[in-house]
């Protein structure tokens, strides 16, 4: 019964009749005791079972048929109207029934119940009626003395039949009446033998008046709901049949009148019935309940987004200006403390930039809003940028990063791969004072196994799974915030879950960690793409290009500036699209354009379209944003570099490094 609601199972027990339920899958989910009973089955023996196992194999096509057309048009109907079927006890025998079908529910909520009368007596009684009528027509041709006895059998047989039986003439008046006739129709004590059937029931509705006439002329009637409306004012529900009997010479000699009382069957398929509609009702309001908690969970979300997105942007914009200025001043002091001083100062400001990234990750992450994108590339690619990034701090720290090229082609989202292995790099070199810093990539099988080894210090047997958690760091009790947050890993986890994508971590304490995660292998052939390799820091060589730098933010805009003149770029500010539209106009020719995402009215990407227009080039351009959802460049706009706000000095040099156009930074 786990598997139907708690009001459909109180209704299979209450009911008098045999009932059981099936799924879309014709398999039995639910029956009650009288089912079990009827077939001989224990409960569990059933649960789970084909309806099929009660079906004898000579109607398993006519079982098909009536099957398919309930679950075509879904309604409460006999499974062979006017046909009688049989069911399949457990020891082999056949019962015969007669079976009523009720859908309940819609989709994958569909059920069926079945409700089952058990036809064994009155099919006897048929039986037994058909041989004793015969029998009394042979008797009544051979012997009036052997007609006789055949009556008072047949009589006795009436008096204890467990259906309501009437004989009746041409006329309509009473030959035979049994006792369950009597009592089902409330006769009484009264006798109606003799009587016109129109004298015992006056009030007789007309289309039972045109069934007699049709019985009377041949035909055999059934009705297997009939409501008949007592003498008390009292109503019961009838299922009956009437078949003409024929005297020896083949005439029609009258009716003869079989009916059972369904009541009780009756008034449990109208509860049955009154618990689905109420059972859809309740289904509706939790549907449209669930439906507006959706709809407010979406709003929350679609709150949150913009919120991050402009927490992100703002938060970004002082931070770029405080570190350009920064990154001025320590170039402009011209002594050796007060630049030392100056990258100190930036320390922090990086530190608060790198929290800031860290914490807007975990909040897309846990939101939903990074979903994978998948496609075959080349490893290779990605890798090189990864060491492209990466070699300013491996140099500071005096340590070598190598790749050995593999030219594999796998499939994930390469975007979000590359931040799981920046993060893992990231990871080894911060953990790593000497040595080397090796990526290696190999096919095993289906899989490709891409591996970030090290020389550090290495992870204790009982902290490799710990290290991916939340801010654990290992090595780092002051928290010193220039060693990280203990986030990378454990965003690099959420991310390699996010795309499927297994992670395992072997080490040894003091000599090392290796951190491997399976890629699956791309469906279709890569092309091979040249990556440029890392460009050192510019010096002042006077042949810099022009600089096209739009920004609405001032403060941004002047520290920009200034960085970009402290390396003898010449530089031109403008505080918005149509002011650097006017620049355009007023002969202005950039050979570099550095724009802002967030612009009054616009963004960015459309202001490079716009100025590209106007020179009649793909002028190498730079797109700088503050808004974490700004994660690529659209296809159209080629020679164009995403860097993200606050800019760090060395990555905005590599950026360059990657556009056509830009001279040789030395």
């Amino acid at each position: 019964m786990a598997m139907i609601g708690k009001q459909l199972g109180a209704l299979l027990e209450l009911s008098p009749e045999p009932m059981f339920v099936l799924d879309r899958a014709s398999l039995i989910v639910a029956l009650n005791d009288a089912a079990s009973e009827l077939f001989g089955y224990a409960r569990k023996d059933l649960i789970g079972k084909p309806v099929e196992t009660l079906v004898p194999n000579h109607l398993l096509d006519l079982h098909s048929r009536g099957r398919d057309r309930i679950y075509a048009k879904p309604s409460r109907q006999a499974l062979a109207t006017g046909t009688r079927v049989c069911a399949l006890h457990s020891s082999g025998r056949e019962i015969p029934v007669e079976v009523t079908l009720g859908p309940q529910g819609s989709g994958e909520d569909f059920q069926l119940v079945c409700s089952v009368h058990d036809m064994s007596k009155r099919a006897a009684v048929e039986e037994h009626l058909r041989r004793g009528t015969e029998e009394l027509h042979r008797r009544l041709l051979a012997a009036d003395s052997e007609a006789h006895r055949a009556h008072e059998h047949f009589k006795l047989f009436l008096k204890h039949a467990p259906v309501g039986i009437a004989l009746l003439d041409r006329l309509m008046r009473y030959l035979i009446v049994s006792d369950r006739y009597i009592q089902n129709y409330g006769i009484g004590n009264r006798d109606i033998h003799g009587l016109s059937h129109y004298e015992v029931f006056p009030d007789l509705p007309e289309h039972l008046r045109e069934a007699h006439r049709r019985c009377l002329s041949g035909e055999v009637i059934t009705q297997d709901e009939c409501l008949f409306v007592q003498s008390d004012g009292s109503s019961d529900w009838f299922r009956w049949e009437m078949h003409p009997w024929r005297t020896g010479d083949g005439k029609v000699g009258g009716i003869l009148h079989f009916s059972e009382l369904i009541t009780a069957r009756k008034k449990a398929e109208d509860a049955l019935l009154e618990s689905y509609s109420d059972l859809e009702q309740r289904v509706a309001d939790r549907t449209a309940d669930l439906a507006a908690l959706k709809d407010e969970a979406d709003r929350a979300n679609a709150q949150k987004s913009w919120f991050v997105a402009a927490a992100s942007h703002d938060l970004r914009q002082p931070l770029q200006a405080s570190l350009a200025y920064l990154t001025v001043l320590g170039r402009r002091a011209g002594r050796d403390d007060l630049e030392e001083l100056s990258d100190k100062a930036r320390m922090p400001l990086k530190a608060m930039s790198d929290i800031l990234d860290v914490l807007l990750d975990i909040s897309d992450l846990e939101s939903g809003q990074v979903l994978p994108h998948h496609q075959d590339f080349l490893i290779d690619d990605l890798i090189a940028r990864v060491v492209t990034n990466a070699q300013h701090q491996v140099a500071e720290k005096g340590l070598r990063l190598s790749y050995l090229p593999a030219e594999i082609a796998v499939r994930s989202d390469p975007k979000l791969l590359e931040r799981v292995i920046t993060n893992f790099v990231t990871n080894a070199i911060r953990y790593t004072d000497k040595g080397l810093i090796g990526i290696y990539c190999e096919r095993a099988g289906d899989k490709v196994c891409l591996s970030i080894t090290d020389t550090g210090i290495g992870i204790p047997h009982d902290a490799v799974e710990a290290i991916f958690h939340d801010h654990v760091q290992l090595g780092n009790p002051a928290r010193d915030r220039r060693k990280g947050l203990g986030l990378g890993l454990s965003i690099a986890k959420r991310i390699a879950d996010s795309l499927g994508h297994r992670i395992s971590v072997t080490s040894e304490l003091g000599s090392g960690s290796s951190f491997t995660i399976e890629l699956p292998l791309a469906q279709s052939a890569c092309q091979v793409t040249c990556v440029t390799a890392p460009a050192d820091m510019p010096t002042a060589t006077g042949c810099n290009p022009v600089v096209l730098l739009i920004d609405d933010d001032q403060d941004v805009s002047d520290a920009m500036q200034m960085l970009l003149q402290s390396y003898d770029f010449e530089t031109y500010m403008a505080n918005g699209p149509a002011s650097a539209m006017a620049m355009l106009e007023a002969g202005l020719i950039p050979g570099l354009v550095l724009c802002d995402y967030r612009m009054p009215g616009t963004n960015g990407l459309d202001v490079i379209r716009n100025i590209r227009h106007q020179l009649n080039n793909n002028v190498a351009s730079v797109l700088l944003t503050g808004d974490t959802g700004v994660q690529t460049i659209p296809e159209d706009i080629v020679n164009c570099a995403l860097v993200h706000k606050p800019v760090d000095v060395d990555t905005f040099f590599a950026a360059l490094a990657t556009l056509e156009g830009m001279p040789a930074l030395t």
